[in-house]
């Protein structure tokens, strides 16, 4: 199970589960990011979330819940009335996708123990503590290097090279620092 640490401290489920073999980001994630690149792609417009649930095949009602969390969170912005709907209210280059996870979710772990080493007794030089804060070091070095005008402006249907560069050398520090027994720096020193 991956967990977050919430605005309390509090670490809580997270937006990724083990589901038949395979780690996810949660639906409420995943809308999350589809309901702004809805927004984005009628920007010149207030968007009903009656039209970006169709357009996105996302359940309207989880999408009236998600469309507050955006709100609260200063990502869109609404209006009541004939025209209601939502519209950006962010500059896409300024908001990463950890950002948006964050707001979400909360802090992106693999491990309670990764995000809190002192959550559990046997962390201190455990190894597999070690590798869940390479894990989280990567996933945060990832998401927090890809901003949502990189994922709604590029023409591009790839990820820009320099992405996954800069989450490669992420990932190589990481494990060279496991590898040769010093404790990898943690995610929650470095990526927030």
């Amino acid at each position: 199970s991956i967990v977050c640490k919430g605005s309390s401290n509090a670490l809580t489920t997270f937006s990724m589960k083990k589901e038949a073999d395979k780690v996810e980001l949660t639906r409420r994630c995943d809308y999350a990011c589809r309901i702004l690149r809805s927004a984005y792609r009628h920007r010149d417009r207030f968007v009903s979330v009656a039209e970006i649930s169709e357009e996105e095949e996302i359940p309207y009602a989880f999408a009236r819940t998600i469309q507050h969390d955006l709100v609260q969170a200063g990502y869109v912005r609404t209006v009541r009335g004939a025209h209601a709907g939502l519209q950006l209210a962010i500059d896409l280059s300024q908001v990463t996708v950890l950002d948006v996870l964050h707001a979400l979710q909360g802090e992106v772990t693999v491990s309670a123990c990764a995000a809190d080493p002192q959550s559990c007794p046997k962390s201190e030089g455990c190894r597999f503590n070690q590798l869940w804060q390479v894990a989280d070091k990567m996933l945060n070095t990832l998401f927090d290097s890809v901003t949502l005008s990189d994922m709604f402006e590029s023409t591009s249907s790839n990820i820009p090279a320099s992405t996954i560069e800069a989450a490669d050398e992420a990932v190589r520090t990481s494990l060279d620092e496991l590898l040769d027994g010093r404790a990898p720096t943690s995610c929650a020193a470095t990526c927030n």
